[in-house]
């Protein structure tokens, strides 16, 4: 065997366990997607995959008291997200521990319950009250934000204040707020399941002309502040259709 073949023979060797660990890791980076713009308080660890947001199996996540983690699934076809409550005054962590739904356990937290109907809870060691909360739910991609993202240029959004005057622009204008809250409804959802508000909370926002959402405040907080973050969070990360004025929404969620 001469050299010059050994050596090809030794590069492409090389090639090939390259190819493979280079597909290894892109099957380890398919596993869940970490949406930084809707979490708060946490911090990634572990975490190998090179494009931001992708997780990989094995990496996990780091939540402060209080925080809040929103992740999704990487599959397009039947894409799943979830939420993850840390109600616990101690710093908890989550690992991503499987490739398959529902991919998450926590690291540090005892006696926590084994999935059941898409919810996960640890309980305090010292009593009742729940550490971490965690749910998941399936999302129609037709109802996400990119839709509107979409749709920018037929869905034109009139100023709220015509909803109040009797003139032929209301009907129009109602049906394109509720189609906005029809597209919210999958994130909402989620975060119902995860706080269990006590009562409906009425949530009232000014939508930029660039279509982002500013000024949001809601009625009735008390024991409903941690619904209302996180719906806080969903009414500033959706992505509106844009107006030629800025304009008020009010909803009861």
């Amino acid at each position: 065997m001469t050299m010059k073949f050994k050596n090809t023979l030794y590069l492409l060797n090389a090639l090939f366990i390259l190819t493979c660990a280079s597909s290894a890791l892109a099957d380890e980076c398919g596993v869940l997607r970490y949406l930084a713009t809707k979490s708060n308080g946490v911090v990634v660890t572990d975490n190998r995959c090179k494009n931001d947001g992708d997780m990989a199996l094995g990496s996990g996540f780091n939540l402060m008291p209080g925080a809040r983690l929103w992740f999704k699934s990487m599959d397009t076809d039947a894409t799943t997200q979830g939420i993850c409550q840390n109600r616990s005054a101690k710093p908890v962590h989550i690992r991503i521990n499987s490739a398959a739904q529902p991919w998450i356990k926590a690291d540090d937290v005892a006696n926590c319950s084994t999935w059941a109907n898409n919810k996960m809870s640890c309980p305090e060691a010292t009593g009742q009250q729940v550490a971490l909360s965690c749910v998941l739910a399936s999302v129609d991609p037709k109802l996400r934000n990119t839709g509107f993202e979409e749709r920018t240029t037929s869905v034109r959004m009139r100023t709220l204040p015509m909803l109040n005057e009797a003139d032929s622009t209301t009907q129009s204008a109602e049906t394109e707020k509720e189609a906005i809250i029809s597209a919210m409804q999958s994130d909402v959802d989620l975060c119902r399941s995860v706080n269990s508000p006590s009562s409906p909370v009425k949530m009232t926002w000014l939508v930029a002309t660039n279509g982002k959402a500013d000024k949001v405040s809601a009625d009735g907080a008390g024991r409903n502040k941690p619904f209302i973050d996180c719906l806080t969070v969903i009414i500033k990360d959706f992505s509106y259709p844009q107006s030629s004025a800025a304009l008020w929404l009010s909803h009861y969620f």
